[in-house]
């Protein structure tokens, strides 16, 4: 289970013992929507999208970045102060 439900479990325990079972049935409904909303947009075809527009100045400069599983995107260099 995810952190944030795990706490809504915690929450919704503290809640009156008649009034927990409908509350986790809507919570759960809730996350199934959310889940099903995600895999519409997921699956979505978009077509043939047209290239950003960065405007006059172009693209922003930026540092090179790579991602690593289990600590997100890792800045190439390190910071700079």
């Amino acid at each position: 289970m995810s952190v944030a439900k795990d706490e809504l479990y915690r929450l919704i325990e503290a809640l009156p013992e008649k009034d927990t079972p409908v509350v986790k049935r809507f919570i759960e409904f809730l996350l199934i929507q959310v889940k099903t909303e995600d895999q519409a947009w997921l699956e979505a075809d978009l077509g043939e999208l047209p290239p950003y527009d960065w405007g006059k100045e172009g693209p922003p400069q930026g540092k090179p970045v790579r991602y690593e599983s289990g600590a997100g995107l890792i800045i190439e260099g390190g910071k700079q102060r």
